[in-house]
C-alpha cells in the first residue's frame, strides 16, 4: 500500500485557519473589553479599596476630619471666651441648616444654656429646640435651667425655653410643661403667648388627660387682642 504524502499547508492557509471568523472577533472583542473593564473595577477591587483608604479625600478621611472639626467645636464651647462660644454655635447652627447631623454635640451645647451672653443663649436654644426630642435624657438634666429661662427678660429666650420643654416627650414632666403653658399664655409678649398655643397640641399628644385644662387655656388665648395669638389658638383648638 502506498501512504499518501503528508500535506504541508501553505502559510496562507495556516493564517486563514488560525484566524477566527469575523463575527467571533466582534463578540469576543466586546466581551473581552467588558471583562477587562470589569476586572479593572471588580477584579481589581482590592487595589481600588486600597486607593480609597490611602486617598486623603476618601470617605474615611472625611469622617476623620469631621470628627476633628466636632472636637474643635467642643473645645470652643468649653472656652471661657464668649467670642469662641458664639463662633462655635454659629458653625453648629450652620451645620444643622445644611442638613448635617450635629446631635453628638448636644452635651457640649446644653452646658451653655446658662451663658450670660444673649447671642450665645439664643443660638443654644435654637439648637436645643431641634435636638431636645432626640436627646431626652440629656435634656431632662437641664429641666430646672429651662424653667428659670421661662422668666428671662428676653421674650425670645422665654419662648425658646417653652419650645424646648414641650419637645421633651417624657410623661414625668407633664405637670411642669402644663404650668409653663399656663404661665406663658398670660405672658406680656404676644410672641410668647403664640408659642404657648403651639405647645398645647404637643402636650395633648403626650398626655390626652390634660385636655380639659388645655381647652381652658385655649379659650383664654382665643380672647387675645393680638391676631397672631388668636390664629395659633384656633389651630391648637382644632388639634385638641
Amino acid at each position: 500500500m502506498f501512504e499518501s504524502p503528508t500535506a504541508h499547508p501553505s502559510p496562507h492557509s495556516m493564517a486563514m485557519a488560525s484566524a477566527p471568523p469575523i463575527g467571533h472577533l466582534d463578540v469576543d472583542g466586546a466581551s473581552g473589553a467588558a471583562s477587562g473593564s470589569g476586572s479593572g473595577f471588580g477584579g481589581g477591587g482590592g487595589g481600588a479599596t486600597e486607593a480609597v483608604e490611602m486617598d486623603p479625600s476618601s470617605g474615611a478621611s472625611f469622617f476623620s476630619a469631621e470628627f476633628k472639626r466636632h472636637d474643635d467645636l467642643k473645645q470652643m464651647l468649653d472656652s471661657s471666651k464668649d467670642s469662641l462660644k458664639l463662633e462655635a454655635m454659629k458653625r453648629i447652627i450652620g451645620m444643622v441648616a445644611r442638613g448635617r447631623d450635629a446631635g453628638d454635640l448636644f452635651p457640649a451645647v446644653v452646658k451653655n444654656v446658662v451663658s450670660k451672653n444673649i447671642e450665645v443663649k439664643k443660638l443654644v436654644y435654637v439648637y436645643l429646640t431641634r435636638y431636645a426630642e432626640e436627646q431626652q435624657d440629656l435634656a431632662l438634666l437641664s429641666i430646672s435651667t429651662f424653667q428659670r429661662a421661662l422668666k428671662d427678660p428676653n421674650q425670645l429666650i422665654r419662648a425658646s425655653a417653652l419650645r424646648v420643654l414641650s419637645s421633651i416627650r417624657v410623661p414625668v414632666i407633664v405637670p411642669i410643661v402644663m404650668l409653663a403653658i399656663r404661665d406663658s399664655a398670660v405672658d406680656m409678649s404676644p410672641f410668647v403667648r403664640k408659642t404657648a398655643a403651639h405647645a398645647i397640641p404637643k402636650l395633648y399628644s403626650l398626655d390626652p388627660d390634660q385636655k380639659e385644662e388645655l381647652v381652658s387655656v385655649i379659650e383664654k388665648l382665643l380672647g387675645d387682642r393680638t391676631t397672631l395669638v388668636v390664629g395659633s389658638a384656633v389651630m391648637a383648638f382644632e388639634e385638641v
